[in-house]
Formats: structure tokens, sequence, C-alpha cells
């Protein structure tokens, strides 16, 4: 047998606090470490008084209950007497003549102050995720594991409703799902692309514009994980469409009266023309020249009424294949009207060959904004140079402007105006900052974020002979391969014109079709009746009769490996949304269009794969 100080020795050297009670509150025994918490023998004292300073038994204590079931029951308690928390294991203790309860006690302190650092530093960090921007969890397959509240603030979408569901399936739109998907593959491998605008569809079928930064991490148990952060630009864009919207309606009336002169100029220009030819019909040699001005004349006209439309058109039309020097050219007409007489522009660009991924209206509106902000720096006279030239960006350099290294387009727009202040320098593409007194500060951050859309970089600086200077990179494209013609075509052309009607008979013949025309789609119907099938529907969405779109889909959908080209003075864009489930088939044609516009779409319709 051991002796009773054997015993004793292990309770003193026990690193807890050992203690046996009586039913009346009395400690009958305190090991070491009691004692020395205690400054002295508690034995005989009242437990609540010796152990916690308390008048009366502790609202915490489980003396009843243990001792009534005899159970160890286990606790946590916070003791008023010297603030510091303790774990308490409380049993039944049998003595002699009286039953007791024993109760081993743990200091937990340390362990309750750090789970209360890192519980606030929880809260903290559920404070950031769930109250600044857009926060999305999904995994390689587009399984949404994890959203915010402001996420679901934007969407509509609950947290129960969006874990589990695909990323493209609940939010992204048909029209940018392939975008989404592109995107997503690229930070799949590893690639991190800053500032990506992707829209999103809310419950209840609104758009919204995110600007997204997303990248590949992995999970506590190495899964790949994708974060999508995001920041809600929706409000932006409406203010800065309507800020494009009040500078197109600021010029718009200078250049519609320039337009109406220019109109009435080429008018009498094509009447001269007309009526020197009738006097020279004995001598049909004289009057080539004649057909040749007026053909010309006509295109210019042509051109003239497509910026026109693009100009009053409320929103960017999608990226095409755009070959920058020419449209260049083609605009200084409609940049020098919209400058002034006061203010010369010389422009500098080769004649073409220099391909971008570009809208026609995009590149309208980033000059507009910088001829506009030019001409209020000048005061209405000056200068502006227009340089477009090729550039090959090593990869050192296109590390610092933050692109891809390869052959560019070089847009260079310099005034003479007074330059730029350093204030304006550092915050210039800064949505909202701006230096005029009545300015909105959008035109540049437009500008800024239609450069990066089409994956360029805009910069400024000051020339040192004087006045601001910007400079557009844009990648570019490779060129479109060319179709070669098609023989043995089967082309149907519905017109109601019939004077149009047998134009376009004449110029297809000219190019070696044999054409089925039709006035009007109901007689388009008794050819097709006779088994005709045709391989190119060539048409227009609005004749004399009204719209024509739900014709031209009957025949697509009775047809369906039928090509449509839309022969229109209609933008693209708007042909494209009259009929979207047409995508892939349709290819515009824009009117008055020549020989050579005829055939390249003809041959693209039949040599498309």
């Amino acid at each position: 047998m051991k002796s009773e100080a054997f015993y004793q020795t292990i309770l003193d050297l026990f690193p807890g606090l050992v203690s046996v009670v009586s039913r009346d509150y009395r400690v009958l025994y305190a090991n070491r470490k009691l004692r020395e918490r205690c400054g002295r023998d508690p034995v005989g004292d009242l437990c609540y008084r010796v152990f916690h300073d308390r008048e009366d038994p502790c609202p915490w204590c489980k003396k009843d209950e243990v001792l009534r079931e005899g159970k160890s029951v286990l606790q946590e308690i916070h003791s008023p007497k010297d603030r510091r928390w303790f774990e308490v294991r409380s049993l039944p203790f049998p003595l002699e003549d009286e039953r007791a309860y024993l109760s081993i006690i743990l200091d937990i302190t340390e362990k309750k102050l750090l789970e209360e650092k890192i519980e606030k530093e929880r809260a903290f960090l559920h404070k950031i995720l769930e109250e600044n921007p857009v926060l999305v969890l999904f995994n390689r397959e587009g399984k949404i594991s994890f959203i915010n509240r402001t996420f679901e603030e934007i969407t509509g979408f609950s947290r129960e409703e969006a874990l589990g569901k695909s990323v493209f399936e609940l939010l992204a739109p048909e029209e940018a799902l392939s975008d989404w998907k592109k995107h997503c593959e690229k930070v799949q491998c590893g690639i991190f692309e800053r500032g990506v605008e992707l829209p999103v569809r809310d419950r209840r079928g609104r758009l919204h514009y995110l600007l997204w930064n997303c990248m590949r991490v992995e999970d506590p148990e190495g899964i790949p994980v994708i974060i999508g952060m995001a920041v809600d630009i929706t409000e932006q864009k409406r203010l800065q469409e309507e800020h494009f919207q009040i500078q197109k309606m600021e010029s718009l009336g200078r250049f519609t009266g320039v337009l109406l002169h220019e109109l009435n100029n080429l008018f009498m220009a094509l009447q001269g023309y007309i009526s020197v030819s009738l006097l020279k019909l004995d001598r049909p040699e004289n009057i080539r020249e004649n057909l040749e001005r007026m053909e010309e004349l006509i295109h210019r006209w042509r051109r003239m009424s497509q910026e026109l439309l693009f100009f009053v058109r409320k929103r960017t039309s999608q990226a095409e294949i755009l070959d920058l020097a020419r449209a260049l050219h083609r605009l200084r007409e409609t940049l020098e009207r919209l400058l002034g007489s006061k203010i010369r522009l010389h422009l500098e660009a080769p004649e073409g060959n220099l391909l971008v991924r570009l809208s026609p209206v995009a590149l309208q509106q980033i000059l507009l904004n910088l001829a506009s902000n030019a001409r209020e720096a000048m005061e209405g006279e000056g200068e502006i140079w227009i340089r477009l030239e090729k550039v090959e960006l090593p990869e050192e350099s296109a590390r610092v402007l933050d692109l891809k290294p390869g052959p560019y387009a070089l847009l260079t727009f310099r005034d003479r105006g007074p330059g730029l202040s350093p204030e304006a320098l550092s915050h210039l593409f800064e949505p909202y900052f701006t230096t005029k007194k009545e300015g909105t500060g959008l035109g540049l951050a437009t500008i800024y974020s239609l450069v990066k859309q089409h994956g360029g970089h805009i910069a400024a600086y000051n020339h040192p002979e004087g006045g601001a200077v910007f400079r557009l990179y844009l990648p570019l494209a490779d060129s479109p391969r060319a179709e070669g013609p098609s023989e043995g075509l089967s082309l149907l052309v519905v017109e109601e014109n019939q004077i149009l009607l047998e134009t376009l008979k004449d110029l297809l013949e000219y190019l070696g079709y044999r054409p089925r025309l039709a006035r009007g789609f109901a007689e388009a119907e008794r050819i097709l009746e006779e088994g005709f099938v045709p391989q190119i529907l060539l048409t227009d969405i609005r004749m004399r009769s009204g719209p024509k779109e739900e014709e031209i889909r009957k025949l697509a959908s009775r047809f369906p490996e039928m090509k449509v080209i839309i022969a229109s003075p209609y933008p693209r864009e708007t042909i494209e949304k009259s009929l979207p489930e047409l995508r892939g088939r349709l290819i515009p044609l824009a009117k008055p269009f020549s020989l050579e516009d005829l055939r390249q779409a003809v041959e693209r319709a039949g040599g498309a794969p």
C-alpha cells in the first residue's frame, strides 16, 4: 500500500487545481496549486468565498446536480476573483460520513484569449468578405461554393440558391457565355487578367456590368478554385453613355447642317453630270468619265450617311475587323466639320492594311472625345496632329504597358493647347475627374474603358513644344480569310422596289450568277413551291410594306443551310439584333453598295463553311 504522502505528492505535482467540497460548500481538500492561488490553505472555508471572492454561492455551481444525479459535469467558468477562465470537471466523491464532490480545474485563460482573438479576426474577415465588392468562388466545372452579401444584393440570388449551381447557367447572359468560358479557361491555366468586363444577369433578367479580377488558387485540400472579385460598373457605364449622347447632341446640330449643305452640293454635281451626259449621248466614250464621277459622288454620300447613322446610335457595336488606316481617312472630313474652320487637322497615316479588332462606333467615340477636349483646350483655334503607324512591342516594353508582346497599331493624337497639369496627368482616366467647370469627368474614362476592352493601352503626356499628347496602342488583327467565288450558287433575291430588283439582277448577272427574282415574299413563296432551293437569300429587313423579319425567319427555318444577305442602310448591330437567331448565317451589306461590295458579300455567303 502506498502511503498518503505518496498520493499527496502526485496531487501537488498536478498542474491543475484539485478540490473536494462538502454539501454545505465547505472546502475539505485543496492541492498545492489551489492553495497557492488562494494564498493560504482554504480547508474549512466556504468555497465560493475563498475561490471567487463571493458572498453567496456561485450561480454556475453544479454541486446539487452532481450529488443528486451522481454524474460528472464539465463546464467553463469565468472567475470574478482574478478574471481568469477555468475548465471545471466535477464528480461525486464518497466519504465515510457524507457525500462530497471533487473538482478538477484547469486554467484555460490563454486558450480563451486565443479563441477570442481568432473570433475577432474571423468577424473582421467575414465583414470584409461580406461587405466589400462582389466575391464568388467556383470550381473547374463552374460550380459555386461561396458568394458574399454584395453578390446577393446585386444578383437577387440568395446563398442557398446559388451554392452548387453553375456560374455559367446562373449568371452568364447567353450573348456573353462564350466570353465567360474563354476567360475562365485562361484563369484555369494560371493567366491573370486585370479588370475584365463580363456582364451578369440578375434574378429579374436585368443586365449588370461587372469589372472582374479572377485568379486560380488551391483550397486547403489542394483542389483548384477560382476566386472572382468584381465591382459593379453598371451605373458608371450608364453615365458614360449619357455623357457620350450629350456630346453627340451638342455636335449633331453642326454636323447635320454641314451634311445638308454637302448633300445639296452632291445633288447639284449629280444634276450637272447627268445634264452634260445627256448632251453627249452621240459620243458614248465621253460619258464614261461622267459616270465614274457620279459613282464617286454616290460613294461619298454613302460614307457621310453611314457616319451619321453611326453617330446617332446609342450603343457601341460589337468589335469587328477594321482597317484602322482607311477608317481614319474616312473620318477626316467628319472630324474637320466637328472641329470647325479655325482648327487645322494634320493626318499622317498609311492608305490601308492596318487591321485591328474594333467597332467603327468605338473608334468614332474615341476620336470624338479627344477632338472635343482638344477643341475646348485650344478655345476653338489651333492645330491637331493625328499619326498612325505600325509598331512592334518587345517583351520588356509590353510588360511595362501591361500588354502582350507583338505587333500593334499606334495612334498618336496631339493638340496645340496649354497641356495637362501634374494633377490632371495623375488622375486623367479616373471616372468623374475633370478640370472643366461643367464637365462630367467621363470622357477620358470612356476612352480608357474602350481601349482596355479592345486589348489596348492608352497613355498621356505633355509635348516639349506644348500641348497634350495621347498615345493609343491597339493589337493588330489577322486578315480575314478570303473566300473564293462559288460556282452554281442558287440565289433568291426578294425586293419590293422594282427598279432596285432589276438593278440587283443586272449586277448579279454581271458577276456570273443567275438569281431568281421575287417582288416581295408572296412571290418568293410561289417560286419556292416550284421546287427552287435557295442557298443564299438576298433581301432587306424593311420594305415599302413594312418590316420583314418574320418572313426572313420563316425562310431561314425552312432552309437551315441557307445564308442570308441583308442589304440595308441599317447598321450591322441593328440587323443582328432584329434577327438574333440567325447569328452566324447573316451577312450585312450596307446600302448603297458597290459592285465589289456585292461580289464580296455573295462570295462570303457562298464560300463560308
